[in-house]
């Protein structure tokens, strides 16, 4: 199979479904993103779609597409330092306001008390100034193929032979994930477990 990354400044609507059902296929019964719809499979559309606009607004959003179909197949979306997801009306406005309204109580509560204030205070503790990786997703009809591993290294690579050597970060819930961004030259510098009314997952921040 070959392939196509593309750092894309303007996402068409296609391309916005194709990711987006991308994200929605690869993160089916997934903890950490469970916890943010509250277990309602049909709020995964929403917040994926609302994470990649608003990465198109004020991050970078990668893309990559199979050559046989000119499909997206893999997203990955970035946030360089003093950047950061939903940290202005702006971006969450472009979808994250719309999706929050339609979340039982409950989950808002998690929203607004547990999840954003927790991992930010987690992750202040050593990379609020990384270049952060706030969501990656493959089609799983295109997984082990290293299209995820190859939006990695578009990044990476960028900065190889310049003076800016900026600390790349990602979070994992799960260990087989964090022994892929392991794999990628990563390594971890915390852990913590997040306590969710759908369920109970690790959070492990890893940096290279």
């Amino acid at each position: 199979m070959a392939f196509q990354i593309s750092h894309k400044k303007s996402v068409s609507a296609r391309e916005l479904d194709e990711a987006v059902d991308a994200c929605t296929r690869a993160y089916v019964g997934e903890l950490a993103s469970n916890s943010m719809v509250g277990g309602d499979e049909s709020l995964k559309d929403p917040i994926f779609r609302a994470m990649i606009r608003a990465g198109e607004l004020a991050g970078q959003v990668y893309l990559a597409t199979d050559d046989d179909s000119g499909k997206v197949v893999a997203v990955a979306v970035w946030y360089p330092p003093g950047t950061a997801l939903f940290n202005s009306e702006e971006q969450r406005a472009l979808g994250f306001d719309h999706f929050y309204k339609n979340l039982l109580p409950d989950t808002k509560a998690f929203w607004d008390t547990t999840y954003v204030p927790v991992v930010d205070e987690f992750l202040a503790e050593g990379v609020d100034d990384s270049f952060y990786l706030n969501l990656i997703a493959t089609d799983p009809d295109f997984q082990k193929r290293g299209i995820a591993t190859a939006l990695l290294k578009t990044v990476h690579n960028k900065f190889v032979g310049t003076d800016a050597k900026p600390m790349f970060a990602h979070c994992a819930a799960n260990e087989p994930n964090a022994r892929f961004y392991e794999s990628c030259g990563y390594s971890v510098a915390g852990k913590m477990y997040m306590e969710a009314p759908t369920g109970n997952y690790p959070v492990i921040v890893l940096t290279k």
